[in-house]
């Protein structure tokens, strides 16, 4: 992500950095680039670069930009990952394929890696891209709502293909490109707009109560976390809380928190040998079969069969 975020020649202002090691745009001789863009493809308010980044020192990454901006992991592994987003939180869950961050336009993304090399595509899109409602009627892509380490199966692929499809030249696989781009707009904006306050209700949390409570719930996810328990932190009654959450984090506690112990689990499957019960323990299931149940729905797959390569196969 650091260069397509950092110095790829449409983002010269985001920066990256290094901790140690070679500059990024100064290899050894002989060996991989760190960075490549693999594909890029520009439609009216909306742009896709495909990338391929080696990450084994340490990466620094950075996004403030005035488009939104999707970020979807396509491959290779993550040993470290502490994300953050202006007044959503952090999360310091190594990512798993298919795992998408979404960052609002003028929200201030900044991110730590390390791993290997790594597949990812970014998609950005201008708040000014539209997208049809209705007869004749056409709305801007304005107000989403941030994530961080969510999954969405129909992002996660359509965004692959079209990564896919931008690495072609015939006219029809351009035209596929193009209907899919409209396509991911209806979806970011059917799935992801922002809701329409309440009134008089609280409209968000401050910036330092969402990370308190993102952090509080990361570190609490092997154990059981009560609604009482986040609104007291939060100084705020259990509905208070309720609305206040969902415009900050773009979902309800248990939805954040099961997609949370998710992603947890994810990670565990793919880089630790621990029986599948006790990652399910660890991670704040009750049992084997309430992992299974629960991943299944998000995935269509078991944790077994996850676990067994049908998520990491490659996608490029």
């Amino acid at each position: 992500m650091s260069h397509p975020l950092s110095n790829s020649p449409v983002s010269a202002h985001i920066s990256e950095t290094h901790e140690t090691g070679s500059p990024a745009d100064d290899p050894v001789p002989g060996s991989m680039p760190q960075y490549r863009v693999l594909a890029q493809a520009h439609w009216p308010g909306v742009e896709l670069l495909l990338c391929r980044e080696d990450i084994r020192q340490r990466t620094l990454w950075a996004i403030d930009e005035p488009r939104h901006t999707v970020i979807v992991h396509l491959g290779g592994a993550m040993r470290e990952l502490d994300t953050e987003i202006d007044g959503v939180g952090a999360t310091h869950i190594p990512p798993s394929p298919g795992d998408i961050w979404l960052v609002p336009a003028g929200k201030r993304y900044a991110s730590q890696a390390t791993g290997q090399v790594i597949t990812y595509a970014e998609l950005r899109v201008s708040p000014m891209a539209d997208v049809d409602v209705g007869v004749d009627r056409r709305v801007p892509i304005e107000g989403l709502m941030p994530r961080l380490g969510h999954r969405d199966e129909f992002l996660h692929y359509s965004v692959a293909r079209l990564g896919r499809l931008s690495q072609q030249d015939d006219d029809v696989s351009t035209m596929m490109a193009e209907r899919l781009q409209l396509l991911l707009r209806q979806h970011l904006y059917e799935g992801y707009r922002l809701p329409v306050p309440p009134t008089m209700s609280p409209t968000s949390l401050a910036p330092r109560m969402a990370r308190q409570l993102s952090d509080h719930i990361e570190s609490a996810l092997g154990q059981r976390i009560a609604l009482s328990d986040l609104a007291a932190l939060a100084g705020l009654s259990v509905h208070q809380l309720l609305i206040a959450f969902r415009r900050t984090f773009g979902t309800t506690p248990a939805q954040y928190i099961l997609a949370q112990r998710l992603r947890r689990a994810r990670w565990y499957l793919l880089n630790r040998s621990d029986d599948i019960t006790d990652i399910a323990l660890a991670c704040g299931f009750a049992s084997h079969s309430h992992l299974s149940a629960a991943f299944k729905r998000d995935t269509g797959i078991t944790p077994r069969q996850f676990r067994d390569g049908l998520r990491m196969r490659a996608t490029y």
